[in-house]
């Protein structure tokens, strides 16, 4: 099944408040046999103001002023989010990410400053709530937490690219393959 993996990193958790610095995109094609990433694309975006958060630029580890000098406005941001959809047709495709309703909406708000329609879809896949069903159904143990890196440890996926966009997306993609395979058995 081809979808789109999306992740952001911000500049904190509020959307309200906070800004997007990067926006990473796999296009990938997906089951239980068989994991293809057809294209990626890693966006940095700029803004005029940040309402910083120190915590997420330590763990994210951007420096603005050098990202400043080489990210993307706004509107040229979305413009190329709308462009790695576009070219493909992927805009009724699904889009897959870890506890994603965070990014939906940091990405709604990047696409308001904008001032531009998104073109990807809101049907959704979340990692997040698929490891809540498996604990759950006692296919893993209750007591594990929801982080992307508790997952990435459980499946044995890289977690050494994690906190850029496009790593998260490669880690997202490698660990929902496993879940599949994991569900399949």
């Amino acid at each position: 099944m081809e979808m789109i993996v999306i992740d952001t990193e911000t500049t904190g958790l509020s959307q309200r408040y906070n800004k997007v610095l990067t926006v990473g995109m796999l296009h990938i094609d997906v089951d239980k046999d068989f994991l293809k990433i057809i294209n990626r694309k890693h966006i940095l975006v700029k803004h005029e103001d940040y309402a910083i958060d120190p915590k997420a630029l330590e763990i994210n580890k951007i420096n603005l002023s050098e990202h400043h000098k080489i990210a993307l406005e706004p509107p040229k941001a979305c413009s190329q989010i709308n462009k790695f959809i576009n070219k493909k047709n992927l805009e009724e495709k699904p889009l897959l990410g870890h506890n994603i309703t965070f990014d939906i909406r940091f990405l709604n708000e990047l696409f308001r400053q904008g001032d531009l329609i998104p073109s990807f879809s809101h049907d959704f896949i979340d990692t997040m709530h698929i490891w809540s069903a498996l604990k759950r159904k006692n296919f893993v143990s209750f007591n594990l937490r929801n982080s992307l890196q508790t997952l990435a440890g459980y499946f044995k996926v890289d977690y050494s690219k994690a906190h850029s966009a496009l790593g998260d997306c490669y880690i997202t993609a490698n660990v929902y393959k496993k879940m599949l395979d994991l569900i399949k058995t």
